[in-house]
């Protein structure tokens, strides 16, 4: 038994940056099946092919992004190329999984409206392991100088920035007399540093988002106003559907699941409140970021069976709260 238990051991060591590329793969997929069938209802549902008997369905040019990201991992070293591959395998898999109604139905059914619930189950259950896993079980001081190790191939190939390499300082102080940590810190405090390899415009819009969301998120009224935004999304999604209830044909299925998801960012909102007088600040803005990714994950992508505009606006809403409230965490463990 010990023999086979070593055969299958995968000696993985994990990633520090894990629950921010495995966030933007969720985050890209579900914008990306929102935003697909929003412009597929406004244009009539073109085919690719015309009248020539071909139909390339979008599934094809979804298949090509995830192997364009797989490419990317498997051809370079160093964690560069992660949140590339993490964007565009998140935009590959949406245009994939949005066609999960012709791959269950013998008709080839796009519109099967179970679709929903099944997109929400493989997101959902992704999301939870990868927080769970986190939680369960935080980075060692072994895995956490191996991911410095990791940074520095970046560094060593002048590809490291300076914003990435405080981070990794700052993880690295954390760790004691951890074997290798020393000589880590020392390599990576000399290596050159330079601008992140994107264009320059692209990278200023980047940043000036990031510092946009940095400076709502430290205001003083940030954590009420963030409260108010989820009560608001919430009661808005529940309008949306109530005016349905009573429409000549009724998405069951879909109004079930928006309550259900409003429901849950309820009390994750709620909760987050009632924690922010409690146990801090950052206890509040964690059930925070539950409650956006319930509605997300959950909520707008029932509601698109029912309301493609509202989806699309509560979609928006969502993202713009997420990055408030990632970053809104992210300066409050920087401070820890």
């Amino acid at each position: 038994m010990s023999r086979l238990s070593h055969l299958f051991h995968l000696d993985l060591v994990r990633s520090a940056k894990a629950v921010q590329h495995l966030t933007t793969f969720v985050v890209a997929a579900v914008s990306t099946i929102l935003v697909t069938r929003l412009f597929l209802a406004l244009s009539g549902y073109p085919q690719i092919g015309g009248d020539t008997g071909l139909h390339v369905a979008h599934v094809l040019p979804g298949g090509l992004l995830m192997l364009a990201a797989m490419w990317l991992l498997l051809s370079y070293v160093g964690p560069g190329p992660r949140p590339s591959a993490a964007l565009l395998g998140g935009v590959g898999f949406g245009l994939f999984i949005d066609e999960v109604g012709k791959f269950v139905t013998s008709d080839n059914d796009y519109f099967f409206e179970p679709s929903a619930a099944i997109m929400y189950v493989v997101f959902a259950g992704f999301v939870v392991g990868a927080h769970y896993g986190r939680r369960r079980r935080p980075p060692s001081d072994a895995e956490r100088v191996a991911g410095a190790a990791h940074v520095l191939v970046d560094g060593l190939a002048g590809r490291l920035s300076e914003h990435r390499r405080a981070e990794v300082l700052h993880s690295l102080a954390k760790v004691g007399d951890q074997p290798g940590a020393a000589e880590l810190r020392s390599l990576l405090e000399r290596v050159p540093t330079r601008t992140p390899g994107v264009p320059q415009r692209l990278e200023g819009v980047y940043q000036h988002v990031a510092d946009a969301f940095a400076a709502v998120s430290s205001s003083r009224f940030a954590l009420p106003a963030m409260g108010a935004l989820l009560l608001a999304q919430t009661a808005g999604a529940t309008f949306v559907v109530l005016g349905l209830w009573h429409a000549e044909n009724p998405h069951g299925v879909s109004i079930v699941g928006v309550l259900l998801g409003a429901g849950v960012s309820l009390v994750f909102t709620t909760v987050g409140l009632w924690q922010g007088r409690r146990r801090g600040r950052r206890a509040a803005v964690e059930s925070f970021q539950r409650s956006v990714l319930t509605s997300l994950l959950l909520t707008q992508v029932f509601l698109f069976a029912a309301s493609q505009f509202a989806a699309t606006a509560g979609l928006v809403v969502d993202l713009a709260l997420l990055g408030i409230v990632n970053a809104d965490l992210a300066r409050l463990r920087r401070i820890r």
